[in-house]
């Protein structure tokens, strides 16, 4: 079994949890199969001409020849696509199905029906007026491409096109990460028959240190991560409460000045690793995004580590934590009554040995040998 694994990078500035995924599972499956076996396409949004792009955005000829070269030449079996938009387009789908490979895509996000990839509006709260329409102008109107209006003109016209051209119709497997986003697509129209449950992995160093203390948010500071109702929370606590904010964003400079008390410490963008540090010393990691988001790498990453997490009960967050068993879902109206009850809480331990548990069912191995299978089922399956 060949494979070639796809993925077009976000800034290397504003690298976020799809890399991570990509780069940790590349090298998992990698190292289990052989690189001989598993190989690369990669492209990085450092690149980006903006004057080239509009052009190539529509369907890149360029990208299209080169995948389907590698796999011709080197006999690959399946094409595993993870971010293809904006630099690769979906012409490295038609490639692969071009060149007989199977195809499949980790959804990552929900671009698919929503340029802004998140069924968020700002202002608004959840959206998903798109979704209902083929040809939605929403988009356009609430600029929600990078808040710009040119931008979502053109990112909204290339998934016009792209549906047109039914260039989706060449994936033969979707992976989604959560049930919660499985029913979701489902819902938006994708067949049951074509989806795959495949959670995202981790490389993760179990255990934690014994006194762990305060609570930290990592996150960029934007409005649907919920950022806001938080610090706003915050606020009407006592100063034993004290919060940690890892991250960064346009809301920062604001946030700091509305917030500025002892016990809300901005630490800023960190890199991975101090990030991890922060996590492993903290009591509670604080997930308060208003967005259904796709997974939970910072809440797995938290309980590897032995962190409970306490977060709202929207989207994904129910798939990952347990009401009092691994750490607090609230609603938007009890959060400060659920920071409260968390503080003391008699069962912290338990919370904390429940949290390391639940991380174990995404460590690399586990999940990579159900990933394997799962290829060879597809290539087994006559489609």
């Amino acid at each position: 079994m060949k494979l070639l694994i796809i993925h077009n990078k976000y800034r290397s500035d504003n690298m976020g949890g799809e890399d991570i995924v990509y780069k940790n599972e590349l090298e998992s499956l990698q190292a289990r199969l052989g690189e001989e076996n598993v190989l690369f396409y990669e492209v990085s949004n450092d690149d980006i001409n903006k004057f080239r792009l509009l052009f190539e955005i529509w369907f890149s000829f360029r990208h299209y020849r080169n995948v389907k070269k590698i796999v011709h030449d080197n006999g690959v079996d399946i094409v595993h696509v993870h971010n293809f938009f904006p630099l690769l387009t979906p012409s490295v789908f038609k490639a692969a199905k071009d060149s007989g490979a199977k195809v499949v895509h980790t959804l990552h996000n929900y671009r698919l029906w929503c340029i802004s990839g998140i069924l968020y509006r700002d202002g608004y709260g959840i959206c998903e007026v798109c979704t209902t329409h083929t040809f939605s102008f929403n988009g356009i109107v609430n600029k929600c491409y990078r808040k710009s209006w040119l931008q979502s003109f053109v990112a909204q016209g290339s998934f016009w096109f792209y549906k047109a051209t039914r260039v989706f119709e060449n994936i033969d497997y979707f992976f989604v990460l959560t049930n919660f986003q499985k029913e979701k697509i489902k819902a938006l129209g994708i067949d049951e028959q074509k989806i795959r449950y495949k959670p995202n992995s981790l490389k993760i160093s179990f255990g934690g240190q014994k006194e762990k203390q305060d609570y930290v948010y990592v996150g960029r500071l934007e409005e649907s991560k919920g950022i806001y109702e938080l610090l706003h929370i915050w606020k009407q606590l006592d100063a034993r409460f004290v919060l940690r904010i890892i991250g960064s964003g346009q809301m920062q400079e604001a946030l700091q000045k509305e917030f500025a008390q002892a016990n809300i410490i901005f630490s800023g963008k960190q890199t991975h690793e101090a990030t991890l540090q922060s996590i492993a010393c903290a009591k509670y990691l604080i997930q308060p995004s208003i967005l259904y988001e796709t997974f939970g790498l910072t809440i797995i990453e938290a309980m590897s580590f032995g962190v409970p997490v306490i977060g709202f009960h929207i989207g994904t967050r129910g798939d990952f934590i347990q009401d009092n068993v691994n750490g607090f879902l609230s609603n938007r109206d009890n959060l400060k009554e659920v920071l409260e009850k968390s503080y003391h809480y008699p069962g912290y331990e338990t919370l904390s040995e429940k949290a390391l548990e639940s991380a174990k069912i995404y460590e690399n191995s586990y999940v990579l040998e159900k990933q394997i299978e799962m290829y060879r089922e597809i290539l087994e399956h006559t489609t």
